[in-house]
């Protein structure tokens, strides 16, 4: 798996060198040295988006939002996990989320189990909430911004794949998913000496995640409409950076522009911050839109600077947590 994902990003960082190499580095340049100033609002923008998928996982908890975690501590652990998907190489953008159980337990002695179900749940309200946004993107543009055929197939498949793991997801959390895990682990003797304290384990995951769904369903509701809210707030930055572009983009195309985007990164999850894919991505959509080549890659790049910076802060919550979690690959 190591290889893959060295060979994906290799892969990735050569799909962004062509793509420069296309489009002119002196174009490019040329573009963001002019807006100067106007790049600032952008830092301004993606800590709402925080806000709300904060807000989105504190419903998440199985025993309703912890009066032990003050919401800013959330907010901050949330920053520390996502940074971590995003860097380190062998996770597939998922090696922040034991770290987030991992702190809130350390930190605020919210039991693993709880703290687990917790971001298992709202990786599902998540997902639904993905799949609101992306199907009201297509239908506020319909008749001003269609979709071209190729468009359409790959939005399509994604929307039904998405749907089908989520509710895959919620049925099978519901109902003791990781109980029937652990029984076919032990009939196979995946598990060692510890496979009773693994099946305890899985228990209380399972009863922490039935609580969830039994106890309010209203608190489900709520996760996924500020999870919803949080890619919302997405389109904002999108609106702006095609105005200080000159595009000519109202904010309901931005909507879908945003959503297509979305799909993109999910689509090249398995790259480390989809390097290159998300690039090429976004500049193979902006030319289905017949827009130019450096107007999508000049886009590209200054998201790519954002995050730069969000995964800079991040990386600095991180160093400065006492007894922060040790990061272990899984020999799994």
């Amino acid at each position: 798996m190591k290889i893959i994902k060295f060979l994906l990003l290799v892969l990735g960082f050569y799909i962004l060198y062509v793509t420069i190499q296309a489009v002119g580095v002196e174009n490019i340049a040329l573009r963001l040295v002019d807006l100067k100033w106007k790049l600032l609002p952008l830092l301004m923008i993606y800590p709402f988006i925080f806000l709300f998928d904060t807000i989105g996982w504190s419903f998440a908890f199985p025993r309703g939002p912890s009066s032990h975690v003050p919401f800013w501590d959330l907010y901050r652990i949330r920053i520390v996990g996502e940074t971590l998907n995003a860097v380190i190489p062998w996770a597939a953008s998922l090696g922040g989320e034991p770290v987030k159980a991992e702190l809130l337990k350390s930190s605020h002695h919210i039991p693993l189990s709880e703290g687990l179900a917790s971001i298992l749940i709202v990786h599902t309200t998540l997902w639904i909430s993905l799949n609101i946004f992306v199907i009201g993107a297509i239908l506020v543009t319909l008749k001003t911004l269609p979709l071209t055929p190729a468009l359409w197939k790959s939005v399509l498949s994604f929307i039904f794949v998405l749907g089908f793991v989520a509710i895959f997801l919620v049925i099978g959390l519901h109902f003791g998913i990781f109980k029937k895990v652990h029984s076919i682990g032990d009939s196979l003797k995946w598990w060692g000496e510890k496979s009773a304290e693994k099946k305890n384990r899985y228990l209380r995951l399972d009863e922490e995640i039935k609580k969830f769904y039994t106890t309010d369903s209203r608190r489900f509701f709520w996760s996924v409409f500020f999870n919803f809210c949080g890619w919302f707030t997405g389109t904002l930055e999108v609106y702006w950076i095609t105005k200080i572009l000159g595009m000519p983009i109202g904010f309901m195309e931005a909507w879908l522009l945003e959503a297509l985007f979305q799909v993109l990164r999910i689509i090249t999850f398995l790259i480390p911050s989809s390097i290159g894919a998300q690039e090429g991505g976004i500049l193979l959509i902006f030319m289905q839109f017949g827009f130019e080549k450096s107007l999508g890659l000049t886009f590209a790049i200054i998201r790519r600077i954002r995050e730069v910076v969000w995964l800079g802060l991040g990386l600095m919550l991180w160093f400065l947590l006492e007894d922060r979690p040790k990061l272990k690959r899984s020999n799994k």
